[in-house]
């Protein structure tokens, strides 16, 4: 295959990826980025005007991103992370991160690897990653609220045998509520045939053709 056609599927592969890709020289300096991480900024408040290649990395300040709440950027923790790496300290850093815009909560996975040369071993810069990962990230929230709410239950629940409410420490509270609070469900209210049959006798007659108490079409 020719060296240009190679070069050319070998660019249209980067910017066809579903992740942002960045590309800095060692000494902060962007070099290169592919159209998935501009259209990401984007979306994320960016200006589409904003020139990424050339831009010191370390110099980019939250104001560049209009109305988004992105501090992590002049993060002691995220910004010594990406130098350290650049420097050779550390082999490489993965970080998350919130984006905040029109009150809904991006997330951000953000993976930094040296780029190196392996006959020189001689750090040549950072390609930096950055995956959405909004969707995922709500359901782990999601998860971790749910665990939080599902209380273990104990092995034997007091219950008055009349009312059906349970004692918790000095006080009684119906069953329902007290499952509520503890497990991750909810109760909605209905009626079985046997207790209409009981509370109103005057429309049981309806259901004593259809012993499930169904009526039928």
């Amino acid at each position: 295959m020719p060296y240009d056609t190679m070069s050319t599927a070998w660019n249209y592969a980067v910017h066809a990826l579903n992740r942002g890709l960045m590309i800095i020289t060692p000494d902060g300096m962007i070099d290169k980025i592919n159209d998935p991480l501009v259209t990401m900024s984007v979306r994320y408040g960016v200006s589409p005007e904003f020139q990424w290649q050339g831009a010191s990395f370390f110099d980019i300040m939250p104001w560049c991103f209009g109305e988004v709440d992105f501090g992590c950027l002049d993060g002691e923790h995220y910004l010594s992370s990406v130098r350290a790496v650049l420097e050779g300290s550390q082999p490489d850093c993965v970080l998350e991160y919130s984006v905040s815009r029109n009150r809904k909560v991006f997330w951000v996975l953000c993976e930094v690897q040296p780029l190196s040369v392996s006959s020189d071993n001689f750090i040549h810069g950072a390609i930096l990653s950055f995956t959405d990962i909004t969707k995922y990230k709500e359901r782990q929230i999601l998860l971790e609220q749910t665990i939080a709410r599902s209380l273990p239950l104990p092995e034997h629940i007091p219950i008055c045998a009349v009312c059906k409410h349970v004692s918790q420490e000095e006080t009684w509270e119906p069953v329902e509520s007290y499952l509520e609070s503890r497990l991750p469900i909810e109760f909605t209210h209905d009626i079985c045939p046997e207790c209409i049959r009981r509370l109103y006798p005057k429309y049981s007659s309806a259901l004593d053709d259809d012993p499930t108490g169904e009526t039928e079409e």
